[in-house]
């Protein structure tokens, strides 16, 4: 039986799972909102970009609940929700190409926020500085006196000219 993985949710997985929960908690208002008010709406130079909100409210509460729940997959670690994460980043980054001529702001702002949570999901997670890995390999405790620079005369020992492991050679 292979030992337990230990996940790891620090930094930058973190950051991604914040920022995945919220776009799915505001697609998840913006969808029953859309739903309230048959609208359209209209850019700069009066045209209509998008007539039909019943369609992108529902669509829109089904990206909410889709991206919270890959957020709290995020959390407890699963490899699905990573996949799935990059594809929501890689498809809303691309969809907010079309609101670049109404809210070029907005939209530029959605962008760089989808591309820093790719790469917060496809960065390598090295090791913490200081970490161990829970379940060694040996299965056995390495004690002070298996390590070869205590196997010597004590350092206590009245006139004894031997160094110690912490005394230099030389």
């Amino acid at each position: 039986m292979e030992p337990a993985r230990s996940v790891r949710t620090g930094g930058w997985l973190v950051f991604a799972t914040i920022i995945i929960f919220i776009a799915g908690f505001h697609n998840l208002i913006y969808g029953i909102a859309a739903l309230d008010n048959y609208a359209y709406l209209v850019g700069e130079n009066g045209t209509i970009i998008y007539q039909d909100l019943n369609f992108w409210g529902w669509l829109l509460i089904a990206m909410g609940v889709v991206e919270i729940a890959v957020a709290a997959g995020l959390l407890t670690g699963k490899q699905w929700a990573r996949w799935a994460a990059i594809a929501i980043c890689v498809i809303n980054a691309v969809a907010h190409l079309a609101f670049l001529a109404v809210f070029p702001v907005w939209a530029v702002v959605v962008i760089a926020l989808d591309v820093l949570v790719i790469y917060a999901l496809t960065r390598y997670d090295a090791p913490l500085r200081g970490s161990y890995e829970p379940y060694p390999e040996t299965g056995r405790i390495e004690t002070p006196t298996d390590r070869p620079e205590y196997t010597g005369p004590s350092r206590s020992t009245a006139g004894s000219t031997r160094p110690g492991p912490d005394v230099p050679t030389r």
